[in-house]
């Protein structure tokens, strides 16, 4: 067969099999962008078919995380296996590559890119009085360098 693929990806299934049981799904995505790198992988697409699951075992949990979801609402499992495709086709972007590279590879089909809090963003919603308050508590336990780094003038 051509560049060793095999026929069944019979050993690619048993190692995401014993990833999965050791591992978070999600931490699961690298092994299997590293697996796709190989370009030894005879049907991609049956390898995510099968491990998606356990691939996206922690994912409705990272949404409520995001807020996307309320704790009462049930999530679409479409959108959980969506946003799974995401977060690997992130990871393989990362590399130079993506899903679309691999034969009949599913593709996400949101844009959660977007929908992800961006930490900078939020930081603008503190409250500035509060925080320069909590820093003026806090300054009683600094060291003497602290101190003069942080010396604002009373301003943040």
């Amino acid at each position: 067969m051509a560049r060793g693929l095999l026929e069944d990806d019979h050993e690619w299934r048993i190692c995401l099999e014993e990833a999965i049981a050791m591992q978070p799904g999600m931490a699961c995505h690298q092994l299997l962008a590293v697996i796709l790198l190989t370009d030894e992988v005879a049907e991609p697409h049956l390898l995510w078919d099968q491990f998606k699951a356990g691939l996206c075992d922690d994912v409705k949990h990272k949404l409520y995380h995001m807020s996307h979801y309320q704790a009462d609402q049930e999530i679409p499992e479409d959108n959980i296996y969506d946003y799974g495709l995401w977060d690997l086709n992130r990871i393989l972007v990362g590399i130079g590559r993506s899903l679309a590279d691999f034969s009949l590879m599913s593709l996400p089909q949101q844009q959660w890119a977007y929908r992800i809090p961006n930490p900078l963003l939020q930081a603008e919603q503190y409250d500035v009085d509060e925080m320069a308050t909590l820093v003026d508590e806090q300054r009683a336990i600094y060291n003497p360098d602290q101190v003069y780094k942080g010396d604002w003038s009373g301003t943040l």
